[in-house]
């Protein structure tokens, strides 16, 4: 009898044992995310859309990355040993990259003894100017670094000169540093050395794959890529990444969420993650719901409901343990006008009628089921350059748009202008049709031109639009990325409106090599005050998302610039 019941107690200890740890196992095991498209390359020279870098970013690294708990955003060391010294007035940088960093297992790449070069940062460098590839990160050093551009022109598209051909400013010290001399100072450099642009590249990659590496994604980082299907890429944790830790400090959002708690830990933790392409909406939702995904940015046509905190959908949340989060985004929206069209364009008085006659919390509620937060400047609250006390000078006031509209020149019924949509979606029509209503309150005729995404950027881009819907996806967090849109020389181009202004210009090529915070933030106020008295633009809102997650997804905190941030995770 004794024996057995000792056997019974073994049973039950081995079985808990087991229990245990199976749990363990779980634990950080897999998380599962989402994409709204595939992949159609991993080349860092070219991918440039936001599910691409996404994906990317789990597995390749820079040499500086973001700070994840700190806003304003801080750049810190990521493949570098540290900070840059900083030399000749701001135009020569010299970097140490961290030592004994290995490389997942790649095509041309032994990854048992292959470590990060500081020549693997140089060939990417190289690779950005290299014609045949048609860069989208080649305006990141174009007329920034020294002999970049000639390099380019040189070489061509002759892969043996890419080969043999060194660009002047870009500098091998020893394996483990080099520099860049830049043509005046840059102060954007660090951000752009943050970008998925500049990650390490080497030379026998290149060689293997004859400079072709869409489908080869190679990387440094937390996880490696296994294997993918149509519509899956399956990664898994790397088990030669180098130390990095959770962050120990963090700003006061980072601290009421209790995001700290990690502090010190190695990461990654998750040891698997698999990343989906689903464009449904219906689908990713349900999907969500069967706990088939952990994480999600909230459909549109969900957002009504998971925005209102009592909602039945709210509820039902809580109980299911499932928590709403809402984050800025750093993109900011507005109605822009072609300063060189002769009706639209030389007629300030006819831009404020405009200005005033839009009721923009309706138009909030109308495009975002009032998600989106009202626009009190051109610049992103996220963003070097925005004051929080700053206002715009134009407002609601259908009373004031009447009054401008007749110093316009115009009378009730006599003007007709055309609004052309950024695409063909059900809610850019309504966006239309929401402007159309607005300005037919003080007199004016709108016309609708329906265009598709594509259609929209080669006519804006080469000034055929007359009033139409902008936005801005910030790719570093300085004003000075918005306000390129605002300098002549990029017409035609990113400056759709074609908008001129001397002074503007002028300040802003002080902006771009100014390095003194200060001096930069003087700069900015002082081009948005002219920006907003001559109108090229009217301001809207500063987009935002909702997230839900299921609350067994620890450390989430949503960045449209911090894609690495799988690493940060825990699943209990």
């Amino acid at each position: 009898m004794i024996k057995k019941i000792i056997v019974i107690i073994l049973v039950i200890v081995s079985t808990t044992f087991y229990f245990i740890k199976e749990s363990r196992i779980e634990k950080n095991s897999v998380i599962k995310l989402m994409i709204d498209n595939h992949v159609d390359s991993f080349d860092p020279a070219i991918a440039f859309n936001n599910d691409s870098l996404f994906v990317m970013a789990q597995a390749m690294e820079t040499l500086y990355q973001y700070h994840y708990l700190k806003r304003p955003f801080e750049v810190i060391p990521g493949l570098a040993e540290g900070m840059p010294e900083i030399s000749n007035n701001g135009q020569i940088y010299t970097f140490k990259i961290k030592k004994n960093i290995y490389y997942h297992e790649t095509a041309g790449i032994d990854s048992r003894t292959r470590f990060v070069l500081a020549d693997d940062f140089i060939w990417q460098i190289k690779r950005l100017a290299f014609q045949p590839l048609k860069s989208t990160g080649k305006w990141l050093f174009e007329g920034k670094i020294k002999g970049f551009d000639k390099f380019s022109t040189e070489v061509g598209d002759d892969f043996s000169k890419f080969l043999k051909t060194e660009i002047e400013g870009v500098r091998k010290i020893n394996d483990h540093s080099f520099q860049i001399e830049l043509v005046r100072p840059e102060p954007n450099l660090l951000y752009f050395l943050s970008m998925q642009f500049t990650s390490p590249v080497p030379l026998e990659v290149i060689l293997e794959n004859k400079n072709d590496l869409s489908s080869v994604l190679v990387g440094t980082g937390p996880y490696e890529l296994t294997h993918k299907t149509s519509n899956k890429y399956f990664f898994k944790k790397f088990k030669n990444f180098h130390e990095e830790y959770y962050p120990t400090s963090g700003d006061r959002y980072a601290n009421t969420e209790n995001l700290l708690s990690s502090s010190k830990k190695k990461l990654p933790f998750i040891k698997n993650v698999i990343i989906e392409v689903i464009s449904d909406e219906d689908l990713k939702w349900n999907m969500f719901l069967n706990k088939q995904v952990d994480i999600l940015d909230v459909p549109k046509k969900y957002l009504v409901d998971v925005s209102n905190s009592q909602s039945k959908l709210s509820s039902d949340f809580r109980e299911r343990g499932i928590s709403v989060k809402h984050f800025s985004r750093q993109t900011t929206r507005w109605f822009g006008f072609n300063m060189n069209d002769n009706v639209i364009g030389d007629n300030l008085n006819l831009r404020k009628a405009i200005a005033y006659a839009i009721n923009y919390d309706r138009y909030i509620e109308l495009m975002t089921n009032n998600t989106n937060l009202k626009s009190s400047s051109v610049f992103n609250p996220s963003i070097k350059g925005y004051s929080p006390t700053h206002k715009l000078p134009y407002s609601y006031d259908l009373e004031k748009a009447k009054k401008y509209f007749a110093k316009s020149g115009y009378k009730p019924g006599e003007l007709t202008l055309t609004y052309s949509t950024r695409g063909t979606q059900e809610l850019q029509l309504e966006e239309g049709e929401f402007l159309q209503s607005q300005l037919k309150k003080i007199g004016i005729e709108l016309k609708i031109n329906v265009l598709s995404f594509s259609d929209f950027l080669k006519f804006g881009r080469s000034g055929q639009l007359q009033f139409w819907t902008d936005n801005w996806i910030y790719d570093y967090p300085d004003a000075e990325n918005l306000l390129q849109l605002l300098v002549s020389k990029n017409h035609p181009g990113i400056n759709k409106s074609g908008y001129h202004n001397k002074k503007v210009d002028m300040l802003y090529e002080e902006l771009s090599k100014t390095l003194e915070f200060e001096k930069r933030e003087k700069l900015m106020f002082e081009i948005e005050d002219i920006v907003e008295a001559e109108l090229p633009w009217i301001m809207l809102m500063y987009e935002s998302t909702y997230i839900v997650q299921h609350e067994y997804v620890k450390n989430f905190r949503k960045s449209f610039f911090i894609r690495n941030y799988i690493k940060y995770l825990q699943v209990y």
